[in-house]
């Protein structure tokens, strides 16, 4: 997928800090979801492009997904996603929804768009 190798080789540049096996894993990761036709872990790990058992893929995603040193990097895959989509924009317009889920109002979806 050739969006797929522009987003890799763009993490790659702008994100340094970035471990490049974790970087392989997290594009494996994204290759899966645009199989999946739910996102759950064991669905990413079946659908993994790689020769591995199906048993060895989900655990390789539950890896990923508990990954300490992960969690800390993505703060430099955020400035570096939001430096990139704002960056024709120096004052982008957010604009914010949010609807309840269930009938009493205890849990809400909220979601943000940037208009264009």
């Amino acid at each position: 997928m050739c969006e797929l190798d522009i987003l890799h080789d763009s993490l790659y540049q702008f994100c340094p800090e970035l471990h490049l096996k974790r970087l392989n894993s997290l594009t494996l990761a994204c290759h899966a979801l645009l199989d999946c036709k739910t996102l759950t872990l064991t669905e990413l790990g079946r659908n993994l492009p790689t020769k591995a058992r199906t048993k060895h893929n989900i655990k390789r995603i539950d890896r990923l997904l508990g990954n300490r040193h992960l969690h800390k990097e993505r703060l430099a895959v955020y400035r570096w996603h939001a430096s990139f989509i704002c960056s024709g924009n120096t004052m982008p317009i957010v604009l914010v929804d949010w609807s309840d889920i269930r009938e009493q109002k205890r849990l809400m979806v909220l979601r943000a768009l940037l208009q264009s």
